[in-house]
């Protein structure tokens, strides 16, 4: 960034130098015209002719530094095939620019003292005759004083620009003081000394720092997950693990119970297992790649259901905000609607009514027609570490999911008689994050 910054800043002071030098160049030779023109306006007005068209020229009207030899004035007159020549051009000409009898021309050349000169010439139409006047002027003196300015001008620009990169170098530093504060800071919470970073910065990086805190905070979210789930794990697989010592360690008269025993116990294992990875996996509020659609996801998870239940018929209304999708991830909303669906698929006895509504946050309700169930069962969802062995049978393992993932995402779900259907109903609230 320093080094761009000396280029632009070298580059700008050069093209600055250049236009200055230029632009006073042409100013000063401007005016040098200007006073030529005037001193041209003069000598047409000292020019007259005789009655034989004979040009003469009256001196008392010219400027007498055009008299003294070589004095850095010089004029020229061409009449005819004469030349009239100003003493103080002595026996040197000027050569004439290209003339034109409108408009003043400009030319330079080199002096009777190798000196630079400018030339200034016109053709004009006095008493019937055309004649052309030119008159040049020494620019030494100029040009000394333009490269003076220059020199001047060059030296103050250098000096302006060493001055104005400190002052860059102090701004850089000022500026990038931030980033090597959160450099430290990384560097701290590397070695776990802090836990987030400071948001006292500069509203250009405050939201560089947000979204490093706020994977921090998913990132410690989900680590806290995973620990709950082995907890969790841990203490829910003692007791049917218990069981099945106990069965080993028995004899067993009747073999028929001592397997079906088996299988209950080893069946609770495996929902244990399934339930909480699938607890550990949940996304929950964190930004997710893929984002669940309402309409096209919900679309195929119904197909799908009808699919594993091929022997019920069961009509499903959809009630859809059309509001935009919410930014939830679909593979837990999957898990979401799969289970409640599932659930009331496989109890419902003719329909079940969906409906989603953003009012103040998501609204999903979902509804059947079925027996419905014992509500006060399934107060003990929400809780951590419960034992699923003892869930209501039909409803427990696929809504205790649900309550896992609308918990992760802080929202609230309500289990209860359905009004409009008699059967079962389950109400999810979810934040519009």
């Amino acid at each position: 960034m320093s080094f761009g910054l000396l280029l632009s800043l070298c580059g700008v002071f050069v093209i600055l130098w250049l236009i200055v030098s230029y632009s006073i160049q042409q100013l000063a030779e401007s005016y040098t015209a200007s006073r030529l023109q005037h001193d041209i306006e003069t000598l047409l007005s000292a020019i007259h002719f005789d009655p034989q068209n004979k040009l003469l020229l009256n001196q008392k009207r010219i400027n007498p530094i055009y008299n003294r030899p070589f004095s850095g004035h010089y004029y020229h007159i061409q009449y005819q095939n004469k030349s009239f020549r100003s003493r103080s051009l002595w026996d040197q000409t000027l050569r004439s620019a290209n003339i034109s009898n409108q408009h003043y021309t400009r030319a330079k050349q080199t002096g009777p003292e190798r000196q630079p000169l400018l030339i200034v010439s016109r053709q004009f139409h006095k008493q019937g005759q055309v004649f052309t006047i030119s008159v040049a002027e020494d620019l030494s003196l100029v040009n000394t004083n333009i490269r003076y300015f220059k020199t001047v001008f060059a030296l103050v620009s250098v000096i302006s620009l060493i001055f104005l990169l400190i002052l860059q170098m102090l701004i850089l530093r000022g500026g990038l003081r931030p980033l090597k504060q959160i450099k430290t800071e990384l560097r701290l919470l590397e070695q776990g000394e802090i836990s987030k970073l400071t948001t006292s910065v500069p509203s250009e990086l405050q939201p560089l720092v947000l979204e490093i805190n706020y994977l921090l905070s998913i990132l410690q979210q989900r680590l806290h997950r995973s620990r709950n789930a082995l907890s969790d794990l841990s203490h829910a697989l003692k007791k049917p693990l218990s069981v099945l010592q106990q069965l080993v360690n028995q004899k067993h008269t009747d073999e028929t119970n001592w397997q079906q025993q088996s299988n209950i116990q080893i069946e609770t294992i495996t929902h244990l297992i399934d339930r909480i990875l699938k607890r550990a996996r949940l996304s929950g509020n964190a930004q997710s790649i893929r984002l669940f659609d309402f309409k096209n996801d919900l679309d195929l998870l119904i197909k799908t259901i009808r699919m594993m239940y091929p022997d019920k018929h069961i009509q499903i209304k959809k009630n859809l905000s059309e509001q935009v999708c919410p930014h939830f991830d679909r593979e837990d909303m999957l898990e979401l609607f799969g289970n409640i669906i599932e659930n009331a698929y496989k109890w419902a006895t003719s329909q079940i009514l969906i409906q989603i509504d953003k009012t103040r946050g998501w609204e999903i309700v979902i509804e059947d027609d079925g027996s419905g169930c014992d509500i006060m069962a399934l107060k003990p969802f929400p809780q951590r570490g419960m034992r699923l062995d003892n869930q209501v049978q039909g409803h427990g393992f696929g809504l205790a999911i649900v309550t896992d993932i609308v918990n992760d995402y802080q929202g609230k779900i309500i289990f209860s008689q359905s009004e409009k259907l008699g059967g079962f109903k389950v109400l999810v609230r979810l934040p519009d994050n």
